[in-house]
Formats: C-alpha cells, structure tokens, sequence
C-alpha cells in the first residue's frame, strides 16, 4: 500500500461523504478507506436521491462493500434484524436488574443484529455513569463496580457473537451537563476520583479484550489542564488524555475510535485540521471525517510533524480489529441471528429491570375497589404510552380516562381545588412521565406541579424517562414505579400486570446510593 492509503485505512466515512464524492464506484476508486458507517434510521436525499446523511439503507451498504479496494469495517450504533418485531430498548434496565446474565444476553442480541445486517464493529456499549441531573444520555448506574461488572458481559456477549464492542466515551460523560454534540463537554471529577471511577471501569473493560475505546469532545482538566482562556482539550484533541492515559496509563491495546468529528463540541471551523490533530493525538480511526484530511495527515508524515511510529501505530490496532472479525467469520464462532430469541430476551430483560421504587402507603397491588383511573399525561414528546395504559386497564374492566392538558377538565394546572376534585371523581391518578427533562416552562411538564397538589393515598407516579425525576421532582411520592423501559404494547402490559400483582416487580434502583425521599 501507498502511504496514502495506509492513511486512509484510517478513515470511517458516511455515505453523505462518499456520494459528496461521486457515490460508490466512483469514491472508492479514488479514496480506498478502511471503515464505513451503517446508520439505521429515515434518510435524508437531495431531489436526486442521494444520501444527504448518515444513514443509508442495507442495499446501498452492499453496493459500497462491493466497490470498495478493502474490506471494509462496517460499523454501526445499532441495527434491527428484518424480521424483528418487539422495539424496546432496555441498557437502563440492566442497571435496574444487575442480572450477569441479562447483560451477557443483552451483549448476544447486539452482535446477532450487527451480524444479520453484515456489520462488524459496534460503536457500543456506553459505560457512562449518573452523576449529574442534566445528563443527557442515559446510564445504568453511578457505582462503578456495577457499571464494570455489567458491562463486562455485555461486552462478552457482543464479541462472543465476533462483531467488535466498543466502550465509550472516554474520558467519561455523567459529571457535567453539557451536551458534547452541541459544546465541549466537560468531565470534572478530581483525578483520583475519576480513576476510582471511569479509571477503574475502564480497565475493567480491558480485561474482556473489548476491540475499541470511543474518545468524545469531552475534557478532563484534573489530568490535562494545558488549555487556553479558561477552554482545557476535549479527549478529541489531547494526546495526554488519548495517548498517555488511555493508552499507556490505562494499557489499553486496542483501536481508539473518535466520536463523530461533525459534532459542536469540537467544531473550531477547521475540518481538515480537526481531523488532523484527533491523528496526531492518538485516534487509531477517525469517524466521519473529510477525505481531504488524507492528504494533509500525508504531508505532515512526510515532513516529520506526525512521526510514522503514529501511523504505525493505528494500522496495528487496526489490524487486531480485522483479524478478530476475519476469525469469526471464518470459524463461525457465532449463533445464527435468532428474531425470536432477540424479541424474547428483550422482553425479559425488560421485565427484570421494572421497580417498585417506592410502595411505602401499600397502595399497589390495586385492590377490586379501584375501578375508575385518570391517566395524566406529563410530557411533550410521547404520544402512545397513556394511550397503551388505557387500553390495557379496560381490558380488565377498569375505566380508564386520558389527559393530556388539565384544562381541558379544570381552570388551571396548579390550584389544589381542581386536584381535589380529580380526586374524588377517580379511584387514582397515574402520572405518566416520560421525558429526560422538566425544565422548560411547557404545559405537560406544569402537570409536574400539578401532581403535588394531588392526594398522594390515590396517586400512582410511573416513569419511563430520567430516573432522577424520583428524587428531583417527585422526592415526597409514596407510590413510584420505575419502568427502565421504553413504553410499547408489551412493556405497558407487563407495567399493568405488576400494578394489579399479577407480576412482581424484580428491578432496583439504578442508584446504589440514592437519596431518602424527603418527608413532609
């Protein structure tokens, strides 16, 4: 291989980009990269018809492997298999079940879709931890030997089916609330705290010979603080974080992959040399790079600001990468992709992590006296889930009646008459909360006030969103369940089935250190 080509290897491109370069046929005649990105999700096309985005479909996925000089790395957030009927996500769940086998099983049905689809590489799992309110993504846990004892399974059950697990995003999100797709991130833990923590399930990740660590736009100025005007480097960009810490410190032998190189939080206004300094910084393969990026990586080599021992470097890692894959491949030292056995364990991984977080009046199990439920609906985003709850209480006689708006029944969100009210026409009252914030000043998330104004011996909190809304913003609620799950017709049964005892709930809190409710 040419030098140029060597470099390009390390290129994990989209097919916005590849298509920006004359689509398919064209683009890999003259730019042979090593990684493509599969993004499953709607696709934005000009009136032409081409990809104007991430995503694209498993066709079009073909006919770039089919024009590429190498054999790509194809990798992926997620996938679903074509015949795969049961969407529930369920990595919160994991925390709340802490069942070893749920996570390895969880990690099995990840690398079966990844197969199904032909996709080598998952950009998977987040091993980030809740420590912050604001936290925007979520995460299982805020132990760290919980978050490393579960995601060591996971990361087995991945490899075991031969797709490459990555662990992410290094140097760890969860401590402060600035989103890294919008802003540099920031971790802001002292040093010794975040080696007790992020450290410390890093290195346990590396014991299961995870293939890749995500770098993300992201600081941790307790071990770099070499910044400028109050702005310290995003892992992106620090080879003291990428090189000395991950990868000597730490001894992480794998390929260090960056976080999307498009994203705000490491936008300076210079593609090119953004790309080039994540290189020179350490990151073994770049994701969604320019391809013009090649050449100024090609002319720094040559003139000695980017030793080779860099390059060298990155194409070993690499390589241990394809020849992980190659040998699953060949051996087939993996399940044939199973629908129904990924449908089947969603589901029970689902119903392992739902918690009873609080029962502390014995409200739940509902007795045959509650024949008569309002189900208020406090958020903005989600349109199905009260609607699945209705359906399912009237299935077992109960009248269920569904508010999205407290005015369309009573004055205003907020005076403790109209509660008083709603209390005496209804047996109880489900608040239905999912969403991850309730900052805004919008009129579903003003229900939120509203429901402290309710009879507590009739109110019944669920939620599927952020689980420090138990703390945060219902602290004082004796009756709360934490579903951990995204709200579908099968979750909402097995929800209805543990409020009429028909199940027990099994979940825990995925605080290891959660807060007393306060009493009033």
């Amino acid at each position: 291989m040419t030098l140029r080509e060597k470099i390009l290897k390390t290129f994990v491109v989209t097919i916005r980009e590849i298509n920006s370069h004359g689509g398919p046929e064209t683009f890999f005649k003259n730019y042979p990269v090593g990684g493509l990105y599969y993004g499953e999700a709607p696709a934005y096309r000009d009136n032409q018809g081409k990809y104007m985005g991430s995503q694209l479909d498993y066709e079009t996925l073909n006919v770039c492997k089919k024009y590429s000089q190498n054999k790509l790395l194809v990798c992926a957030d997620h996938t679903v298999m074509f015949d795969q009927k049961v969407m529930v996500e369920n990595q919160s769940s994991l925390g709340a079940s802490r069942d070893l086998e749920d996570a390895y099983n969880w990690g099995k049905i990840i690398g079966m879709q990844m197969n199904d689809k032909g996709v080598d590489w998952v950009l998977g799992p987040s091993i980030d931890m809740c420590f912050d309110p604001m936290m925007y993504l979520m995460a299982i846990s805020d132990n760290p030997k919980v978050i490393a004892s579960i995601y060591r399974e996971v990361v087995r059950g991945i490899q075991d089916q031969g797709v490459c697990a990555t662990v992410k995003h290094f140097p760890g999100l969860g401590t402060y609330f600035v989103n890294m797709h919008i802003a540099p991130g920031s971790n802001i833990l002292p040093f010794d705290e975040w080696m007790e923590t992020y450290g410390y399930t890093y290195k346990e990740m590396f014991k299961e010979n995870v293939m890749s660590v995500m770098t993300t736009h992201v600081s941790l100025k307790s071990y770099d603080s070499e910044g400028e005007n109050g702005y310290y480097p995003i892992a992106t960009f620090s080879s003291k974080l990428t090189t000395e810490l991950l990868k000597r410190e730490l001894g992480f032998e794998g390929a260090v992959v960056t976080d999307a190189m498009i994203m705000g939080g490491n936008g300076t206004g210079d593609f090119v040399k953004e790309c080039v300094q994540a290189f020179k910084a350490g990151a073994d393969l770049l994701l969604w790079p320019p391809v013009e990026a090649a050449e100024e990586i090609e002319k720094q080599i040559l003139n000695g600001e980017i030793p080779m021992s860099r390059l060298e470097d990155a194409l070993n890692r690499i390589e241990k990468m394809e020849i992980f894959r190659g040998n699953a491949l060949k051996n087939k030292t993996y399940d044939v992709p199973d629908a129904k056995f990924v449908d089947k364990t969603k589901l029970e991984i689902a119903k392992h992590g739902m918690c009873l977080l609080r029962n502390e009046i014995g409200l739940l199990p509902l007795t045959e006296k509650y024949k008569k439920v309002l189900i208020v609906d406090v958020t903005d985003e989600d349109e199905c889930s009260a609607k699945l709850l209705k359906k399912e209480f009237e299935k077992r006689d109960i009248k269920a009646d569904v508010c999205r708006d407290i005015e369309e029944k009573f004055s205003l969100v907020c005076w403790p008459e109209d509660m008083q009210k709603m209390s005496k026409d209804y047996d109880l009252v489900i608040f239905n909360v999912n969403a991850f914030f309730a900052s805004q000043w919008s009129q579903a998330h003003m229900l939120i006030w509203a429901s402290h104004q309710f009879d507590k011996k009739k109110k019944l909190v669920v939620n599927y969103g952020s689980p420090y809304f138990a703390t945060e913003y219902f602290p004082e609620d004796p009756t709360y369940i934490e579903m951990n799950t995204t709200p579908t017709e099968d979750t909402v049964k097995m929800l209805v089935d543990g409020i009429l005892g028909e199940m027990i709930f099994t979940g825990k809190s995925v605080f290891t250190k959660e807060k007393n409710h306060v009493s009033v």
